[in-house]
């Protein structure tokens, strides 16, 4: 129970990591922060934008479940790492493509449905068809 506890702590601060990503994207100034908090975050899980860019939903699962079954909270926070990376990208589509297509197998795969992460596809399909950057 401690363990599964500790493990949920860690995925919730790495969430909130990707929150500040999302408030330093619509600030000012604040963009410049977020290249160090993604590694810190691709860092955190042991993967990095390749390994996601080439593996399948499948195979990022596997590998971000480890021993402890906790692979699709990470995989989200991967997806919505990829997703702000992309905002630094100057060819954004792939990276958004992918926390995409990490996101439907996510939503397919998860025991809850989140209306967040359905708000999050839906900007990616309205930042893919030319709205905001």
């Amino acid at each position: 129970m401690l363990k599964r506890d500790f493990i949920l702590v860690q995925i919730e601060e790495l969430g909130k990591m990707v929150a500040q990503m999302t408030l330093n994207r619509n600030a000012n100034d604040g963009a410049r922060e977020n290249p160090e908090l993604i590694q810190s975050v691709y860092d955190s899980l042991r993967i990095d934008a390749d390994f996601l860019l080439r593996g399948t939903p499948e195979e990022i699962h596997r590998t971000l479940n480890r021993d402890d079954d906790h692979g699709l909270p990470r995989m989200e926070v991967a997806a919505k790492t990829l997703l702000e990376e992309s905002f630094l990208a100057p060819e954004p589509h792939r990276l958004r493509a992918k926390a995409k297509e990490l996101l439907e197998y996510i939503q397919r795969e998860d025991t809850t449905f989140s209306l967040e992460r359905m708000a999050l596809l839906a900007d990616i399909d309205s930042y893919r068809a030319g709205c905001p950057k």
